[in-house]
């Protein structure tokens, strides 16, 4: 039996109703929980248009289940992510959100469609491929124990230092740009962008490690995150990016441990990173660091373009 909803854009009245959805089961101690601070932050940021791009399901005045469309236009590209209370799962609404992605993604004239999902995941999987989407990438989920500060030598001729607010943001993103240049699904991202994300307050504002060479040219960074609000048990390795004239250097491998012992040096005691499975240089370098396999993911596609 299917129960349809109320599909209403999201708005900046709503933002507790959004934000305790996402939270469901989570007490405030979990590295998971989300305060409305955090996601009024995420949600403000100059990609994200929260009052056309997110959607909230209701049954009877109740929020069920939320959605939100990225839409990355230089790559003609949106992501959406979708959740539903575990409570009203299997009536049909996460049909309904899915729908609302695909036609908010048309109306922007989106060539494709991304969402990713646990491949353990079979409930969301056959719903992705019931609508017609096909898988078309795995990624990796890794994590390790931060068991202490390794060695970890500085290669000569370089210098590794913290990003500066206010001075770095344009220089990293020309770098993660042309890192990134030719990784599968990356969208250029903007200066406005860029410093936007070095501005989410709520996370560590001093986790973005710079490597730079003799005549001070930013070459390589490592943006790692942890929550401030409470005593953090994950950190979180997030972009990593060398430039694609220095790589084979080992300076991958120099700038990823130096943020793990950033982060060990917050006495954070586990790190976690996501890794496309078909990069095959930089998911061994973190298999051969200690990570290991937690979760695998999928991502599935919908062509819009026919």
């Amino acid at each position: 039996m299917h129960t349809p909803s109320v599909i209403n854009t999201f708005a900046w009245d709503k933002l507790k109703l959004w934000t305790e959805i996402l939270n469901h089961g989570l007490d405030s101690d979990n590295d998971l929980y989300i305060n409305e601070n955090s996601k009024e932050l995420f949600l403000s940021q100059p990609d994200i248009d929260p009052e056309n791009n997110c959607f909230m399901a209701e049954i009877d005045n109740i929020t069920v289940g939320v959605l939100r469309v990225a839409y990355e236009a230089k790559i003609h590209r949106v992501v959406s992510n979708l959740f539903v209370n575990p409570q009203y799962r299997k009536i049909g609404i996460g049909r309904q959100l899915l729908q609302t992605a695909i036609d908010r993604s048309s109306h922007l004239n989106a060539q494709v469609l991304h969402i990713q999902v646990a491949v353990d995941n079979d409930a969301g999987r056959f719903l992705l491929e019931q609508a017609g989407f096909a898988a078309v990438r795995r990624y990796w989920k890794l994590t390790k124990k931060n068991n202490g500060v390794h060695q970890n030598t500085l290669p000569s001729g370089y210098q590794l230092r913290f990003f500066n607010i206010d001075q770095d943001e344009e220089a990293l993103t020309e770098l993660q740009n042309i890192s990134f240049m030719d990784s599968w699904g990356f969208s250029p991202n903007t200066v406005e962008q860029i410093s936007s994300k070095a501005r989410l307050n709520d996370w560590e504002s001093g986790g973005i490690l710079i490597l730079q060479n003799i005549n001070n040219k930013m070459v390589g960074y490592n943006w790692t995150h942890r929550h401030k609000k409470h005593k953090s048990t994950h950190g979180y390795i997030g972009m990593t990016g060398i430039h694609p004239e220095l790589r084979g250097l080992g300076l991958g491998r120099y700038i990823v441990q130096s943020g793990i012992n950033y982060l060990n040096s917050l006495k954070i005691p586990n790190v976690t990173l996501e890794v496309d499975a078909n990069n095959m240089p930089a998911r061994e370098l973190y298999l051969s660091l200690g990570f290991e396999l937690l979760e695998e993911t999928i991502w599935y596609e919908l062509n819009l373009a026919n």
